[in-house]
């Protein structure tokens, strides 16, 4: 007699979980990147690697400058034969060791279209695998 087990099935879908929650997914990419924020009454500064970017935030390889919450200035040198993009106000939303992210809340439509722009020319193949948007065009 032949017994009927339920078959087990392995998920081979990716997570995306965290990724989710984010409103527009973040491409990979690696840019020089400064960043400026006030610490009290001094102003602060570094240099980093851009990690990964979308419309609305980035991730940064580098020692945040000020604590979660705080507001930055970013100059992204983003390699596109303008000057570097200066983007004032942004919020450091994740701090790690040696790397943070920030959050970009107000965007110029110029800005937005010239981060749209370079998003698009660093699309892969890879992140469309799974059938999901990589980003929403707002």
């Amino acid at each position: 007699m032949k017994l009927n087990h339920p078959v087990l099935k392995i998920n081979t879908q990716k997570a995306h979980s965290l990724l989710d929650r984010r409103y527009a997914e973040r491409i990979p990419i690696r840019y020089r990147i400064t960043y400026f924020g006030e610490e009290g009454a001094r102003i602060v500064a570094g240099e980093g690697a851009l990690m990964d970017l979308s419309q609305t935030g980035c991730k940064i390889l580098g020692v945040a400058p000020s604590p979660l919450g705080s507001r930055l200035t970013l100059l992204l040198d983003l390699e596109d034969g303008h000057t570097p993009m200066r983007l004032t106000d942004v919020i450091v939303s994740w701090i790690s060791k040696d790397s943070f992210a920030v959050k970009f809340p107000k965007l110029s439509p110029d800005e937005r279209k010239r981060l749209q722009e370079v998003i698009w020319k660093h699309i892969s193949v890879s992140l469309l695998d799974d059938r999901r948007t990589a980003f929403r065009i707002i």
